[in-house]
């Protein structure tokens, strides 16, 4: 994913969504992306981000709650989510825009579905803990 230069940081084009359902996490991610230049907005399940979404000219676009719409750049969203897990909202989320960045983050130790995310194309897995730079250059290399 090309990000741009910007006096702040590198910032990729359109907004980043989190997906976590603790979200302490994701508003914690949210100020460390804006801190970098990056626009964030917070979800708390897979449904959640995937009620806010409309696919319109080849691109997902993101309502948020003031009614305003912005193009959906990435998502960083946790493999392990209530509902729907990370590893089905990856593969829904390509299934609409193949081209779209994804990191996703884990602290789960079940192989099987570590296996699935690794197979994905265009899915990048961090494990937690990590750092905002190894986030940074995951949305970078996306």
């Amino acid at each position: 994913m090309a990000l741009s230069s910007t006096d702040q940081g590198l910032t990729p084009p359109g907004m980043v969504a989190l997906v976590d359902d603790e979200v302490q996490i994701a508003q914690a991610l949210k100020a460390l992306l804006s801190f970098k230049g990056m626009a964030a907005s917070v979800h708390e399940s897979a449904e959640s981000l995937l009620a806010a979404l409309t696919l319109r000219d080849g691109h997902l676009w993101l309502s948020e709650s003031d009614g305003t719409t912005t193009r959906l750049g990435a998502v960083v969203l946790d493999l392990n989510l209530p509902g729907m897990n990370g590893a089905d909202l990856a593969a829904e989320l390509l299934r609409r825009r193949p081209q779209l960045p994804i990191v996703m983050i884990t602290a789960a130790l079940d192989e099987k579905l570590l296996a699935r995310v690794r197979a994905m194309q265009g899915v990048t897995l961090l494990s937690k803990p990590f750092t905002l730079e190894s986030l940074e250059q995951a949305l970078q290399a996306a």
